[in-house]
């Protein structure tokens, strides 16, 4: 199983949450916040109200000061570049329906050659009614860039999400076939940029060699 470290202490965790009944995934309810402690900074819990509603539960004690904003409340989509709205769902189809965990890679690119790989790790939780409607997530930096900063994420969008694997929580794995974004448009550069800043060339009077 490729999961470690952090992920894999959160994937154990959550093996180990009392199931109600013959619930084959723990509820809501039963995450202790208080044993977690280490994990905090970096746990994200959504709750999907629809398919293209999925909001903010409860998000890393470290989110705030990253976004300059509470995030609490906020729909995952806002956050979400609409040409990805289909995959975004998708993917928490297959989280939720399967219902199934979701293990993804991430590569960062970022100003000035600080690249950064992430993983990223989703599982579902049922409600106090026994439906999945609830994902908690946690991401980590593979290998820590140089300005150490915990990183909390809500979904990719931009980023390029180098795979996705689908771990079976005692309910198979499902297939799921994503669309490839169509790339976004890049504005064109002007020809001859330059000419802007050159003085206009005098035209030659009309019956000169030139117009022969």
């Amino acid at each position: 199983m490729p999961v470690s470290g952090v992920l894999e202490q959160l994937l154990n965790y959550w093996h180990e949450l009392p199931r109600e009944g013959s619930a084959r995934i723990p509820a809501r309810q039963t995450l202790n916040l208080a044993e977690l402690h280490e994990l905090l900074p970096r746990i994200s819990l959504l709750k999907r109200v629809d398919r293209f509603d999925v909001q903010v539960s409860m998000i890393g004690t470290s989110a705030p000061a990253l976004w300059q904003n509470p995030m609490a409340g906020f729909n995952a989509f806002d956050l979400t570049s609409p040409d990805l709205y289909e995959n975004t769902a998708r993917l928490y189809d297959a989280v939720l329906e399967q219902p199934s965990g979701a293990y993804l890679m991430e590569k960062v690119y970022r100003h000035k050659g600080r690249d950064a790989d992430i993983s990223s790790l989703y599982l579902p939780l049922n409600d106090r009614n026994g439906k999945p409607v609830y994902i908690i997530g946690c991401s980590v930096y593979r290998k820590r860039p140089t300005y150490a900063r915990i990183n909390d994420r809500l979904m990719p969008d931009h980023q390029k999400i180098s795979s996705i694997e689908f771990i079976d929580l005692g309910n198979g794995v499902p297939s799921v076939m994503f669309e490839r974004p169509l790339p976004r448009p890049r504005p064109e550069p002007e020809a001859r940029w330059w000419d802007r800043f050159m003085p206009a060339k005098p035209r030659p009077p009309k019956g000169s060699w030139m117009d022969a």
